[in-house]
């Protein structure tokens, strides 16, 4: 394939994404992190993390300062939300075409790179942002930085430093997965020499290494402790981090260890089957030869297998722990694509074009049953769900078959991706009513700092939108921050009835009416048009002020 075909082909395989940079930010950790990012772009402090409830060490900030910078320049609303995740994928893609590079050659890096950016973990990083996009690409630039380094050795030092920014994006599993890639090959060779000369060598380079990673880091921690103390750096550096290996961070969930196998399975669609394949092909190659010479194109290889091992047997498992393998996942198939003689590349290329007509049928199943809608939009929508299956069956059929396999994978699920972020989770979030909502407080209460949320969940969605501290309150709460002069307006759930307000002399009048579900944790019912209605319930947001008599 010709540059401009390669460029169109990396533009298609993450342009879905643009779709979706819009799109409301969601009410858990994302909307979590973007406050958390609101309020260091209003206060002017970025290095004391703040959110609705008070100092934030849950994550490092390097996510947030990137979503903060987004605010300053495109105001506070999602793009500059999910923006930064928009330009780490980049960062990831262009890593793991360095990576290719050195280790094969350009092919392999380009064909590394469009299987990233085509690959549903990488979509759902930018659609659900969160702090393991940031961490996805300065692992993986890392890891290229100090590849490149082996002919420039100032690139090591800044594999060191870019190494101190993932350990900004997640803490210490930051530097662990650039370790654990990079060591068992770093190491090979030094085995035969002296110890003498082992122990010299990695006391020369790694704890200078360490430095740089360090200067990089400390100063954020620092911070960190004058705010919370020793205890807030220990849960951040250790108990959200590595102490989740030993069930020691408070977090147990009932997962087994093989979920990051099934997870693997949809996360890295569509190159999970020849993912599978590539590694089955190795583990039987080295059940007959038995032996690992030392080579750095083994490198993907460690990457994925060793971090994927750490996760598996944490006490506690999310979907996004694996996504930081992106990169390696696509190497590793990215070298079996080269593997394959045209006759297997035609067979593989008719499973992605099978997979391509799965998601169209996805995609109707999706208007049918979940979100019914007008047929103009309708017709759009099919068209674009349907475009890459069109182009499969014609132009990439004519392809040499490898360059065809390579077209089919990064395009065969562009479709729905696209369908996805442009329409499936605008919908969805349709039931999550916080941008509405804020805009509504903003308007009828501009200068409160508080947003008083009464029998309902203080979303950190509501606080984000609404820019203020979206608190919990009972009734008479809500009528002590009214004689403090607090707000003027109330979120009002369903748990409880609107004569409690009354009983506490507070008088109201209701300003809007909006559905509302978590929609971080869809169900069937609430994923069935014809059942959703039984699953979202009603918050009001009220004009509150106190009667005469309880003045």
């Amino acid at each position: 394939m010709t540059r401009t075909t390669w460029a169109l082909l990396l533009t298609a395989s993450i342009g879905p994404a643009v779709l979706g940079l819009g799109n409301e930010v969601q009410e858990t950790d994302p909307a979590q992190y973007a406050d958390v990012a609101r309020r260091m772009l209003v206060s002017g402090d970025w290095l004391h993390l703040h959110d609705q409830n008070g100092p934030f060490y849950n994550k490092p900030p390097l996510t947030m300062w990137l979503q903060a910078a987004g605010m300053a320049v495109f105001g506070i609303d999602a793009l500059a939300v999910r923006l930064p995740g928009l330009l780490f994928v980049v960062i990831t893609m262009v890593s793991t075409f360095l990576i290719g590079r050195v280790l094969a050659d350009e092919k392999r890096g380009l064909t590394a790179a469009a299987l990233v950016g085509a690959s549903l973990s990488t979509h759902l990083m930018v659609l659900d942002p969160k702090v393991d996009t940031s961490l996805t690409a300065m692992t993986s630039l890392a890891i290229a930085l100090m590849l490149l380094g082996r002919t420039r050795p100032w690139l090591r030092l800044a594999a060191w430093a870019v190494a101190g920014l993932a350990v900004l994006s997640k803490g210490p599993i930051g530097l662990g997965i650039p370790v654990l890639a990079l060591l068992p090959e770093v190491v090979r060779p030094s085995w035969l020499e002296a110890p003498s000369t082992l122990l010299r060598r990695l006391w020369s380079v790694w704890p200078f290494g360490l430095v740089f990673t360090a200067l990089i880091a400390m100063p954020f921690y620092a911070a960190t402790r004058s705010t919370t103390g020793d205890d807030g750096v220990l849960y951040m550096l250790w108990y959200q981090g590595f102490g989740r290996l030993w069930g020691q961070s408070g977090f147990l969930d009932d997962t087994t260890p093989l979920f990051f196998t099934h997870t693997a399975l949809w996360a890295f669609l569509p190159f999970a089957p020849l993912l599978v394949f590539a590694l089955a092909r190795r583990v039987a190659m080295f059940a007959t030869v038995r032996k690992l010479p030392g080579s750095i194109s083994r490198i993907p290889l460690w990457w994925f297998s060793l971090v994927f091992v750490v996760i598996s047997i944490s006490t506690y498992k999310l979907p996004q722990y694996l996504y930081p393998l992106t990169p390696a996942a696509a190497l590793l198939v990215a070298e079996e694509l080269e593997r394959l003689d045209d006759v297997m590349a035609s067979r593989w290329r008719w499973l992605f074009i099978g997979l391509s007509a799965v998601a169209v049928v996805f995609a109707g199943l999706t208007f049918a049953l979940g979100f019914p809608t007008e047929l103009p939009t309708v017709a759009v929508w099919a068209a674009v769900v349907a475009a890459p299956l069109v182009v499969l069956v014609t132009w990439a059929r004519r392809l040499p078959a490898q360059e065809g396999l390579t077209v089919s994978m990064t395009l065969s699920l562009a479709g729905v991706m696209a369908f996805l972020a442009g329409f499936v989770q605008p919908a969805i979030l349709e039931s999550q009513p916080s941008r509405e909502l804020g805009a509504l407080v903003r308007r009828e209460d501009p200068s409160s700092t508080m947003l008083p949320v009464v029998f309902a969940v203080p979303a950190f969605s509501y606080s984000f939108y609404a820019r203020r501290d979206a608190t919990y309150l009972m009734p008479d709460g809500l009528k002590a921050a009214l004689e403090a002069g607090k707000s003027k307006v109330a979120v009002f759930g369903q748990d409880g009835p609107l004569e409690a307000l009354t009983q506490e002399g507070i008088s109201y009048e209701v300003l809007g009416t909006f559905t509302s579900f978590s929609t971080s944790r869809p169900n069937a019912k609430f994923l069935l048009a014809s059942t959703r209605a039984e699953t979202v319930i009603e918050v009001k947001l009220l004009r509150v002020w106190l009667t005469a008599a309880a003045q």
